[in-house]
């Protein structure tokens, strides 16, 4: 299990999830996540935030069956193999700076967060105040720029 420095489990995993297994649900998340996660946070040396639960915000790191984003897919019958389900994905923010320029930092460093494949396009989230990485499968070299 890959344990985080900055993070502690409760941020990356629904409260579900949380309730369950407490700090051990960091199990949960790719241990190649987990790194660049620390890796970025030592990198900006501010804060990055992923589930923020005193504002609601809960479904940014792993997702599961009973979670408002899951549900709402397969109640409308929506096939859903988002990387959040497989603990391969996570959204993030860095409230004290300027969310293009850590997209930036991201895109234009891919050696250095080898450990990260994907990233969706910032005209997507960039306006909605978070960045999404993942490390899905993709067949291509470096960090791939996705739209949903």
């Amino acid at each position: 299990m890959q344990k985080s420095k900055y993070f502690k489990g409760k941020e990356l995993v629904s409260p579900e999830v949380y309730k369950v297994y407490g700090e051990d649900a960091i199990k949960f998340i790719a241990k190649d996540i987990v790194i660049f996660l620390d890796l970025l946070r030592e990198d900006l040396g501010v804060p990055i935030l992923v589930n923020r639960p005193s504002v609601g915000i809960t479904q940014r790191g792993l997702r599961i069956t009973i979670d408002s984003i899951v549900k709402d897919k397969v109640k409308n019958n929506r096939l859903y193999l988002s990387a959040h389900v497989l603990g391969r994905g996570v959204d993030f923010e860095v409230p004290s700076m300027d969310m293009k320029k850590v997209y930036e930092r991201i895109i234009n460093n891919p050696r250095r967060y080898s450990m990260i494949t994907r990233i969706e396009d910032p005209n997507v989230t960039l306006p909605k105040g978070y960045i999404h990485v993942d490390n899905m499968e993709t067949g291509k070299n470096g960090i791939y720029i996705f739209k949903p």
